[in-house]
């Protein structure tokens, strides 16, 4: 993961992570497993903030088809999300 991203709607960013107490990865990996285990995931690793950004500067900035939307998801997510990636790589 990039480091100097935005903070998602529950302000944490990847830096927040990094220089966490090192008991922070113990539990978020209790926590994954958890989630694994009774296959469940918290409704907020859904949510986000979804930003239009302009796909040409030059085009009409009126034309809705002249946007293209991003969301900014929770880093915890993103985590998980790169978890499940390399442990179900193979499958």
């Amino acid at each position: 993961m990039k480091r100097g991203k935005a903070a998602g709607y529950d302000n944490l960013t990847l830096e927040h992570i990094v220089n966490s107490h090192p008991s922070l990865i113990c539990h978020l990996c209790k926590l994954f497993n958890l989630m694994l285990k009774n296959s469940y995931v918290p409704n907020d690793f859904g949510r986000g903030i979804v930003i239009p950004l302009i796909k040409d500067k030059r085009g009409n900035v009126n034309d809705s088809a002249n946007y293209r939307g991003i969301t900014i998801s929770p880093v915890i997510s993103k985590i998980f999300e790169l978890c499940l990636m390399d442990k179900f790589d193979e499958f």
